[in-house]
């Protein structure tokens, strides 16, 4: 029995034993859901620019669409990857026939995940075998709580970062055009700015560039102006907060930066076409997807 036991004991991860964390502390907001249900509901949260706290990984099985991170819009088709590291502004905007898996990964998890966002194509229907068998099997984890439930799920998350460095090694990203990178220190500098009302010209002086040369850029990278970019981020964090919080609207009117609560009323109303109580009411009685 003795032997036995000091087995078990020895057959947990010594990586995620440094800290004296248990394995469902490692998995804590460990999440997959499937792409295909927000066609019906819910599409703002994905189709316009958000960021999400943990690292996502996103597998379209079937299907094609677009994907924006960064202020910088891609193409994607099957079998593609999509892995974007925390806190990255992205959109996703899958075709009615897409049908994929999105996992969001622990925050504590320490296995090795690009840092910068990458679209990796996935040719060899070996790896996607490999990829899909991961998700599939950690979507069908059980209760994580439970030691051996736990375990198995963490070695399923390594795996798939196996996978993913191996799939960056074989496909290196290019150098990002200009544009590209201007957009990505737009994008940053959004996501900076968040809430403090600072307008286009003060962004623009801080990076550089005339407000003009932004909107310039921002089309050719993502096809929107610098400032419907920044009011779609904007209006997606006000939409987040009146479906999810309690938060009145004068509340988030002035955390967004907003004048007053009437101009985020007439904001709000001007994008989607419902006033903030209204869009609120509606996304609480609708299913979740």
């Amino acid at each position: 029995m003795g032997l036995v036991a000091n087995a078990w004991t020895m057959s947990r991860i010594r990586l995620f034993e440094a800290r004296s964390l248990s394995e469902a502390d490692r998995l804590r907001g460990l999440r997959l859901e499937p792409i295909t249900p927000l066609a019906r509901n819910g599409r703002w949260r994905r189709e316009t620019p958000h960021v999400e706290a943990l690292p996502v990984l996103i597998w379209i099985a079937r299907g094609q669409g677009r994907v924006l991170v960064n202020a910088r819009t891609r193409g994607f088709g099957p079998a593609t990857c999509l892995v974007i590291p925390p806190h990255t502004p992205f959109a996703l905007e899958p075709t009615a026939m897409t049908e994929g898996t999105l996992l969001r990964l622990p925050d504590l998890f320490e296995a090795p995940l690009p840092a910068d966002h990458r679209l990796l194509k996935l040719p060899d229907v070996g790896a996607q075998a490999e990829l899909v068998g991961l998700l599939d099997r950690l979507a069908r984890a059980g209760d994580i709580s439970e030691r051996a439930n736990g375990r198995a799920a963490l070695g399923r998350l390594i795996l798939v970062s196996a996978l993913v460095e191996r799939l960056c090694t074989a496909q290196p990203e290019a150098a990002l055009p200009q544009p590209a990178r201007l957009a990505a220190r737009f994008a940053a500098a959004v996501e900076a700015h968040l809430g403090t009302g600072a307008n286009l010209e003060a962004i623009g002086q801080e990076l550089d560039v005339t407000p003009t040369h932004l909107t310039r850029t921002l089309r050719a990278t993502c096809g929107m102006t610098a400032m419907q970019y920044q009011q779609a981020r904007l209006m997606n964090e006000a939409r987040r907060r009146l479906a999810d919080t309690d938060d009145s609207a004068a509340s988030i009117s002035q955390d967004l930066g907003f004048g007053s609560a009437a101009y985020f009323t007439r904001a709000f109303g001007k994008l989607t076409g419902q006033t903030p109580s209204a869009f609120r009411k509606m996304e609480r009685r609708a299913v979740p997807a």
